[in-house]
């Protein structure tokens, strides 16, 4: 089984975008900034919720952590959603690959271009509810978890303007990258990079009592 508190906890798992923000295989050669948010929420709304290859495929998965509580409707697993979400994709006009999944069933996205920010945008709209429905249907987080998820978001977006990025506060109430999702921000920057490498939080979950 999974466990929340482990590091490898997608939600949490800022390596997400530090690998995306530097990947050289994703392009934008109109204005950058919002699709890469776009696209890092989309990446992030992927690995949030992965469980892992096998148990993706058995239709119903729950972690065994009282924090969280995991379900994955039984018709569609999680890969097939990911796979007709990119058919989706390019049924809409977009250059846009099928993943590969990692060992613990993450999604991977290699050669992925994105020519039009409106056009990108407009197909993920319209075919973002066929990935919503191989998401788990349940993602309850106890409070004193989404505590210190809130805080570690505050604290890095704190970090990012100390290091000189006009790096915006996190939604309320809100954490991760999905706090971040409207921000102007290139992630492409070499100076948001060096100031991510600073200001990268460890798993707050870690200081939790068990």
């Amino acid at each position: 089984m999974a466990n929340f508190r482990s590091s490898s906890f997608s939600v949490i798992n800022w390596g997400y975008f530090r690998g995306l923000s530097s990947n050289k295989s994703i392009k934008n050669t109109t204005s950058r900034s919002s699709s890469k948010i776009k696209l890092l929420f989309f990446i992030l709304l992927l690995s949030s919720c992965t469980i892992g290859g096998e148990e993706t495929t058995q239709g119903v998965v729950t972690i065994d952590d009282s924090t969280v509580t995991t379900t994955l409707d039984e018709e569609t697993t999680f890969e097939e959603g990911v796979l007709n979400f990119a058919q989706c994709m390019r049924e809409e006009g977009i250059n846009f690959p099928d993943p590969t999944f990692d060992i613990d069933g993450n999604p991977e996205f290699d050669n992925l271009e994105i020519e039009n920010e409106d056009e990108f945008e407009t197909a993920f709209e319209n075919c973002e509810e066929i990935l919503r429905n191989a998401l788990p249907e349940q993602f309850d987080l106890d409070p004193e978890v989404e505590a210190a998820l809130v805080d570690a978001s505050l604290e890095f977006s704190q970090c990012m303007r100390e290091e000189g990025i006009d790096f915006p506060d996190p939604k309320p109430g809100e954490f991760g990258f999905f706090a971040f999702r409207d921000a102007d921000i290139d992630f492409s920057s070499e100076a948001v990079q060096q100031a991510f490498e600073i200001c990268q939080p460890e798993n707050p979950l870690d200081n939790l009592d068990d």
